[in-house]
């Protein structure tokens, strides 16, 4: 009977153990560089028998009282994460896909120990991830200076004319600009008019293609090379946001970071990946305003993704024929 036993226990060890050995966790952070307190984030991948529950451990329990952000380590919090999603391997296997957002609040090199899931008492956990964390320069007084001597006011042109000229020269302006319309017109008229027809109007250039051609020229005058990188990030997301104008009628250029990153989620379709444009003005925006230095790949990336960008989001050949015709 005790061996009956022995061999019932050893069969459910070795059955948990294959489970054990069946669940695999992944973990791949977009960039190991970071300014403080900016987003980084963490793609996750588990692999799993079906019939076993994890949890993850970067989500607060169901019934904590605590709405503060999970922390993987002192000094780096979980700031949000996506819905897990679930595809089936067959063969009984699961394969568990997660966006993490993590957010560093100190300066220095963080050693993240995974991310980790917990199933009974075990605990699963990915590689360790590496994080170097910068601090954005900020320009600080270091003197006081003292109150500026008094300046007299100099008198301008408009100060010694009558005020009856002063307070109504744009309509005398206006005056002397139709006198001259009409004589240019009487003049014209009695030499028989215009000699050609007016050109007709230049046709549109299509928004994608529009796009491509300014990434080209901007790719070619290397403004990166020659230490333009605040000049280089702004012209790349002008043409960006001048691309969502034509291309999704977003008036790009009227709006902050964060509400293009609200229009382009709510107007471009996910498989488009909208995340690419919001990583493209991420960067531009710690260039031109936290005056971070990027690397000569992080140029090289901004680049490629707003090509993927204009490319995934490039209309189908019928719209292309359509919007031909409806110039026409």
């Amino acid at each position: 009977m005790n061996r009956l036993k022995n061999i019932l226990a050893g069969l459910l060890a070795l059955t948990s153990l294959g489970a054990v050995a069946q669940v695999k966790v992944t973990a791949k952070v977009d960039s190991i560089d970071v300014i403080q307190g900016a987003l980084r984030r963490v793609d996750v991948e588990v692999v799993q028998p079906e019939q076993m529950n994890l949890r993850w451990l970067t989500e607060r329990p169901a019934d904590a009282r605590s709405q503060e952000p999970v922390e993987l380590i002192p000094g780096v919090e979980v700031n949000s994460s996506s819905e897990v999603d679930t595809v089936n391997l067959g063969s009984g296997r699961l394969q568990l896909n997660r966006t993490l957002l993590i957010q560093p609040w100190d300066s220095g090199e963080f050693v993240i120990p995974g991310i980790a899931l917990v199933a009974g008492e075990d605990t699963f956990r990915s590689s360790q991830l590496v994080i170097k964390v910068f601090t954005a320069d900020v320009d600080t007084m270091t003197t006081i200076h003292s109150w500026g001597p008094a300046v007299s006011q100099s008198r301008g042109f408009f100060d010694w004319v009558p005020d009856w000229i002063a307070d109504y020269w744009w309509a005398y302006v206006l005056g002397l600009l139709l006198i001259a319309g009409a004589v240019t017109a009487y003049i014209i008229k009695r030499k028989g008019g215009f000699s050609q027809a007016l050109k007709p109007a230049a046709k549109p250039v299509p928004p994608y293609e529009k796009a491509m051609e300014q990434l080209a020229v901007l790719k070619q005058r290397q403004l990166c090379e020659k230490g333009q990188e605040k000049t280089y990030y702004t012209e790349l997301t002008e043409i960006l946001r001048q691309y969502l104008e034509g291309r999704f009628g977003i008036n790009a250029m009227e709006m902050t970071t964060p509400q293009i990153k609200r229009a382009v989620r709510a107007t471009v379709p996910a498989e488009a990946a909208p995340g690419l444009m919001n990583e493209v003005l991420e960067m531009a925006d710690y260039v031109k305003f936290a005056k971070m230095r990027p690397l000569p790949e992080d140029n090289v990336r901004a680049f490629e993704q707003a090509i993927k960008f204009v490319e995934n989001t490039r209309p189908a050949p019928e719209q292309d024929n359509q919007g031909k015709e409806a110039e026409k």
